[in-house]
């Protein structure tokens, strides 16, 4: 990101900055594969991740003309829900650090008129934020970070003093059916390899207990940490369920063997998937569940 994002109060408007460290060109290219079906499949996106991302948005208590930095903010959804909380005489940046996800959070502010966000493409771990924010969110953004406690002293720069941080982050993976039950049972059919990273290496479950939060944001120089189980059961009706797997594969940790194989063995896997989740039958769909971690946190 531009060091020219530094002063107190900078104009804002749905524009781009680019700066992302060669270090994370990795996690760079991963979420700029996925961009594309994020964009196409964002309300499916939301509809799965709303029940968790709410309730830690509702945690800021955000007021009319505060200042918020959206961390990895994907296609834009949660940025614009964000600015709408602030009114237009409040300010949001939208920070991600793959290209093609802040072209879309680009389209899509614009398309809903607010001219009080703007987006950056740049490597929140490392890349100056600004500063004198009121509060930093993220809806599933934070769990990537190679080294999480360097990222979270970096989004605390951009605080003011008494900012508040409030974060949504998968609890353990036992506890997320709704991930791996379809997304082993599509594995065989895809031909795929299945690898989750080590403990504590970047993925979805990396800050999936309340001890490792407590130990990365403090270490970061946070205060005041709280921790707070979310459960949530998505109910997906049979009309619904090709959609939401289809999703789920397709912006999962199968999403290259998925977007590689033929449409009939993209049908099967979806059709695995649907066949896998028969325990979790409720009447005319499926109720999924899940845990998320609602963490929060206060810059001294």
């Amino acid at each position: 990101m531009d060091a020219g994002l530094r002063p107190r109060r900078p104009k804002v408007g749905a524009g781009s900055l680019s700066q992302v460290s060669q270090g994370n060109a990795e996690q760079q290219e991963f979420w700029e594969s996925r961009a594309g079906v994020w964009d196409r499949r964002a309300q499916s996106v939301d509809s799965m991740s709303d029940a968790y991302g709410v309730p830690v948005m509702d945690a800021l208590a955000l007021q009319p003309g505060q200042r918020v930095l959206d961390v990895g903010c994907g296609p834009g959804t949660t940025t614009v829900e964000l600015a709408r909380r602030v009114g237009a005489e409040g300010e949001v940046l939208g920070v991600d650090i793959s290209a093609g996800m802040v072209a879309s959070a680009i389209r899509r502010s614009a398309a809903a008129g607010l001219g009080h966000v703007r987006f950056v493409v740049a490597d929140a771990q490392t890349a100056p934020l600004g500063e004198d924010f009121d509060a930093a969110f993220s809806r599933f953004g934070v769990m990537f970070f190679a080294d999480p406690v360097s990222a979270f002293a970096n989004i605390g720069r951009s605080l003011r003093p008494g900012g508040r941080l409030a974060c949504a982050v998968w609890g353990p993976l036992g506890d997320n059916p709704w991930m791996f039950v379809p997304t082993l049972a599509a594995v065989e059919v895809l031909k795929a390899e299945l690898v989750l990273p080590a403990p504590g290496q970047p993925g979805p479950f990396s800050l999936d207990t309340e001890e490792r939060l407590r130990e990365v944001l403090t270490g970061a120089g946070f205060r005041e940490v709280d921790v707070e189980p979310v459960s949530g059961s998505r109910h997906v009706t049979e009309a619904e369920a090709g959609d939401n797997l289809t999703t789920l594969l397709a912006i999962g940790p199968l999403g290259d063997a998925y977007a590689g194989a033929d449409d009939e063995s993209r049908r099967l896997a979806v059709e695995a998937a649907a066949s896998a989740l028969a325990p979790y039958r409720d009447g005319e769909g499926w109720n999924l569940p899940g845990l998320a971690l609602k963490v929060s946190a206060l810059r001294p």
